[in-house]
């Protein structure tokens, strides 16, 4: 018997994926405060007049961030500026789990970092270290309070400024 057609049952047993509310960045609410800023390579840096100017940009206190609403979400946004990232704060509650994951835009050309307010890893943040094409974080709560944690979706090219993309943030 040809393997092809046990495979195909299977293909017609699944469920499609349930979609989530869609929401426009613009439409967000500032977050109280932002990350600081992580002690990352950046990946996009370049010389050049270009590349000063990404640095300068990348420098500073913290990057300023906006807040994700309750529940699952999907975010249409942009690269805002020269910096090439942009940071979501997302409350969690004791125990839970988050996902954040750019779906949609140039995907190989942007990563997803988790940090603390304080722009660190902290436990139960895993990072998608290996280069596979897939920007995503991940948060696991371990604590039995409430905890704010960031993502900040990151440009790996200097010149994407305006570049569109949908990150997909899905509770656990």
């Amino acid at each position: 018997m040809n393997p092809l057609f046990l495979a195909i049952p299977l293909f017609a047993l699944q469920a499609p994926p349930a979609t989530l509310p869609e929401v426009e960045a613009r439409e967000l609410a500032q977050a109280p405060r932002g990350p600081m800023v992580p002690p990352v390579r950046d990946a996009g840096a370049e010389q050049g007049i270009l590349g000063q100017a990404r640095r300068s940009a990348r420098r500073g206190p913290s990057i300023p961030a906006l807040q994700l609403p309750a529940g699952s979400v999907r975010v249409q946004d942009k690269v805002p500026d020269l910096s090439g990232w942009r940071a979501y704060a997302i409350e969690v509650p004791g125990g839970g789990t988050v996902k954040a994951h750019v779906v949609e835009g140039r995907k190989g050309w942007f990563r997803v970092l988790g940090v603390n307010a304080w722009g660190r890893e902290e436990e139960g943040l895993l990072q998608n270290r290996i280069p596979t094409g897939e920007p995503q974080a991940t948060y696991k709560n371990p604590s039995k309070e409430s905890r704010t944690v960031y993502f900040i979706v990151d440009t790996l090219d200097l010149n994407m400024v305006g570049e569109a993309f949908t990150l997909e943030v899905t509770r656990g």
